[in-house]
């Protein structure tokens, strides 16, 4: 607003088109980058004592968060490299996934021979634009909390 006219100005960098809107990452310094939205009524009840989760469910949640790429995509690391980085056996990560599947947290994204690559559930939490979020979650189931109760595996006769 130009005070001495009260005629309204369009700002020159507006107008500029070299200045453009782009993608803009905050810099929450000394941890800069992506953010991740998720709903704290769920966060509360993951922590919750009958929630059905426990810690390492909790740090493999985190860990997926952490460490997925943007949108919708899966985490493309096996049990044995998520086993080397938090530590423990790539047989715990497995069934610890499989919880964290069924309890909707994760969803399977792909299979490659027995692999199985999992994906955050966008409805438990998204990594991208509010639009995408929309878009990701028309399919996805709710997580469930409590956990499912485990599933007996079944064990291998002898022949």
């Amino acid at each position: 607003m130009n005070t001495e006219t009260g005629e309204v100005v369009q700002m020159a960098f507006f107008e500029d088109e070299t200045i453009q809107r782009t993608r803009v990452r905050y810099d929450w310094t000394p941890n800069p980058g992506r953010h991740v939205n998720v709903p704290k009524v769920l966060l509360a009840k993951l922590y919750a004592k009958d929630s059905g989760y426990t810690p390492k469910h909790r740090d493999l949640f985190f860990f997926y968060l952490g460490h997925s790429p943007d949108g919708a995509q899966p985490l493309r690391l096996t049990y044995k490299e998520i086993a080397e980085i938090l530590g423990g056996r790539a047989g715990t990560i497995s069934t610890i996934l499989g919880t964290l599947h069924a309890g909707g947290l994760l969803l399977e994204a792909e299979r490659v021979g027995n692999m199985k690559f999992y994906r955050v559930n966008p409805r438990a939490a998204f990594d991208g634009p509010a639009v995408n979020q929309v878009e990701a979650v028309r399919d996805a189931r709710f997580p469930v909390v409590p956990a499912p109760a485990a599933t007996a595996q079944k064990k291998k006769e002898a022949s």
